[in-house]
């Protein structure tokens, strides 16, 4: 149990490749954070960027922990090393964050504080876009049994209950680790989905906090495949691709979450692909 009468303290996970100017810029929202409630240690994978992100952040950050990747983390894998790192120092929280986040002001104070009154939750940070100020990411709800059928919860007024998340602002007690563990091996995508499923099948809730809690610009990712106008083979090659529904992912979250209907979910794309005209 975290004691409250000194600072949470806070493991920050984050991975980058090749964004030094969004990196550091995220890190200095961070550091301008006030409050002392918390107290952060930040754990960087660098995977195997060529840009100098990591001089750079070492230059101006000389306590972050700089982790070294070859280039084939891709996001999962290196959240994942971080947080392999960060674990060893038992912190009592964790701290998912995105590179490409600027975080509010007083962002993490508010969402500490809801974590300290809910010990037994994740806490979503939502962002919204810097050019538009609309929803980009945060909680999400299941719609019906299908596991990758969610639709975005934009945040209100009042602390809110979600099904499951985006990954770009995330708090995560050490208890939820403990029991959770770390995120499962996927390559890319789909690893904060399954993360919130599993939190929520282990008894957790999942709490979107009150108002924006920072900028974060919209990646829809690869959804070509769907454009029928584009060559058969084309799209086919997007849907598996690692940016599309790569299949040995897509059947891990399918099989996880879509109980007896799961050949069917993880079917249902590629067959779409191919039988359209």
């Amino acid at each position: 149990m975290t004691d409250h009468s000194r600072p949470m303290r806070i493991a920050v996970l984050m991975t980058c490749h090749n964004r030094r100017e969004k990196t550091l810029q995220c890190l200095r929202s961070l550091r301008l954070q006030s409050g002392e409630r918390f107290n952060p240690t930040i754990w960087l994978v660098d995977d195997g960027g060529t840009d100098g992100t990591s001089e750079a952040v070492k230059s101006e950050f000389p306590d972050a922990r700089l982790i070294r990747g070859d280039g084939n983390l891709f996001w999962c894998g290196g959240m994942r090393l971080a947080w392999c790192h960060a674990a060893e120092e038992a912190p009592d929280a964790y701290l998912w964050l995105n590179d490409d986040v600027t975080i509010d002001p007083d962002t993490i104070p508010r969402m500490v504080g809801i974590s300290e009154r809910n010990p037994d939750a994740i806490v979503i940070g939502s962002c919204r876009s810097p050019e538009t100020g609309e929803h980009t990411y945060g909680g999400q709800r299941r719609l019906g049994r299908h596991p990758g059928r969610v639709t975005d919860v934009p945040p209100s007024d009042e602390i809110q209950a979600c099904d499951t998340f985006q990954g770009n602002l995330v708090l995560i007690p050490a208890a939820v680790f403990a029991k959770v563990g770390n995120m499962a091996e996927y390559r890319h995508a789909m690893a904060d989905t399954d993360y919130g499923y599993q939190a929520v099948k282990k008894g957790f809730r999942i709490l979107i906090a009150p108002g924006y809690c920072g900028t974060c610009p919209g990646n829809p990712g690869d959804q070509a495949w769907r454009d029928k106008s584009l060559p058969l083979r084309e799209r086919f090659a997007r849907v598996v691709s690692l940016k599309g529904l790569p299949p040995a992912d897509w059947w891990r979250f399918c099989s996880r979450h879509g109980g007896l209907l799961a050949p069917l979910y993880f079917a249902s794309p590629y067959l779409k692909v191919l039988l359209s005209r």
